[in-house]
């Protein structure tokens, strides 16, 4: 994964209820050898596999097949949640770059799909299982060019092509298998409640912290190497994920610490990349007939010959999306607020008494606050069929400090609700 978040294909298995598993223990059962059963369940359900490129050996619980099943399925729900960018020279192009990082990767019974997320406040992309990618348009303005989404595309399909999602399940059931053996041994053992709460909270300390997110970043830093190559093989110089690497680190967002982080700091990656350049470079031959177009910047995206008036109904429907449910709208409220510089009660009463949709509400606060007029005068010129564009009396200046607010709002709504799943 590139920034902030990834679909997963289902949720890491977590380590099993404590004081529940604890009180089922049958005492009756003498002496059970738990090792003797994690073993003898991992034997008969793990199959042996091996990383293309790498050639690290893993074991797996899940069929390419089911794996590729869940993949299709996590797709399907992720697009209906989203809203999907239509403008077919942007999807062309990053389908130009896909294709040709499927050509690479080689897996002829993948149906390949590639989607644009709309989603300025996302730096980020993912590919799952069966050749389902999808890009977010805040990825655009750090990877710059067609070099850079391959770098962070090839990545991408590194995860599917080295089975990465089947392998985190798999490392989840063993995790839970051993939860299960040690609370079956506590039990026997006679020992008390809060002796046995207290190994299995160190037990599910140390395979999150010493097994599960070790191995995501080993997971990561592979997608990294394997990504390379693909993009290479591809016809991309491999030195452009230096790059790529070096912007997100100045994006100077703030990280997790790195040992307790899925993801290898962005210092580290350039370390690793500079030392399996060599062996990437092996692959690549610059294609002359390759022409190595620029991303769309945000700015680009937005300030269309409609003087923004297709980015207004963008952002409107994307916070629409978001902004679903109880708790979706409520976050964007207070996102909203927040980066117009009011009382949440403030935007609630506007949404209640205007009459429009969420998504209209925030657009019209923003013109208010970036010098469109009284939001009341906003509205009442909206109602009336006015464009967004004219709403902002065709002010560039005004026209691009309101998108860049609807921007900031969707940026602290996400920060926000990750807070609150934290």
């Amino acid at each position: 994964m590139v920034s902030q978040r990834r679909p997963e294909l289902l949720p890491m298995v977590g380590v099993v209820n404590v004081r529940r598993l604890h009180t089922m223990v049958p005492m009756r059962i003498r002496k059970p050898n738990p090792l003797w059963m994690v073993s003898l369940l991992i034997a008969t359900a793990f199959g042996c596999a091996t990383v293309p490129y790498t050639n690290r050996s893993q074991l797996l619980t899940v069929s390419e097949a089911e794996e590729t099943q869940l993949g299709i399925g996590a797709y399907k729900e992720v697009l209906r949640k989203e809203v999907l960018v239509q403008d077919p020279a942007v999807v062309g192009l990053v389908r130009r770059v896909g294709e040709r990082i499927a050509q690479a990767a080689d897996k002829p019974k993948y149906q390949w799909e590639f989607a644009v997320i709309d989603d300025d406040s996302m730096i980020n992309a993912f590919a799952l299982p069966g050749g389902k990618v999808a890009v977010y348009t805040g990825l655009f303005p750090v990877a710059q060019d067609e070099a850079g989404l391959a770098a962070v595309m090839g990545h991408e399909v590194a995860h599917a092509l080295a089975h990465h999602g089947a392998e985190r399940m798999s490392q989840g059931q063993l995790a839970q298998l051993g939860g299960v053996a040690l609370a079956i041994g506590l039990g026997a053992a006679g020992a008390g409640r809060f002796t046995g709460d207290m190994a299995m909270q160190a037990y599910g300390l140390g395979a999150q912290v010493g097994i599960l997110l070790p191995y995501s970043r080993a997971q990561e830093s592979e997608a990294d190497h394997i990504g390379l190559i693909l993009m290479a093989k591809a016809g991309y110089d491999p030195e452009a994920a230096l790059g790529l690497w070096q912007r997100m680190e100045n994006l100077n967002e703030k990280a997790p610490v790195e040992f307790l982080s899925t993801h290898p700091s962005p210092g580290t990656r350039q370390q690793d990349i500079r030392r399996w350049l060599p062996e990437a470079q092996g692959y690549y031959h610059a294609d002359p007939n390759l022409v190595i177009a620029k991303l769309p910047s945000v700015a680009e995206l937005e300030a269309s010959t409609d003087r923004g008036e297709a980015a207004f109904t963008r952002y409107a429907r994307t916070i629409n999306e978001k902004a679903r449910g109880v708790r979706g709208e409520r976050v964007l409220t207070v996102a909203v607020a927040k980066t117009m510089e009011v009382d949440p009660v403030i935007i609630e009463q506007r949404q209640r008494e205007s009459g429009l949709s969420f998504g209209d509400v925030a657009v019209a606060s923003a013109l208010s606050k970036a010098g469109g007029g009284a939001f009341d005068d906003v509205i009442a010129a909206r109602k009336q069929g006015q464009k967004w564009s004219a709403v902002a009396k065709d002010n560039d200046q005004i026209i691009k400090d309101a998108l860049g607010l609807l921007r900031s709002a969707l940026v602290e709504a996400r920060s926000l609700a990750r807070n609150l799943r934290g």
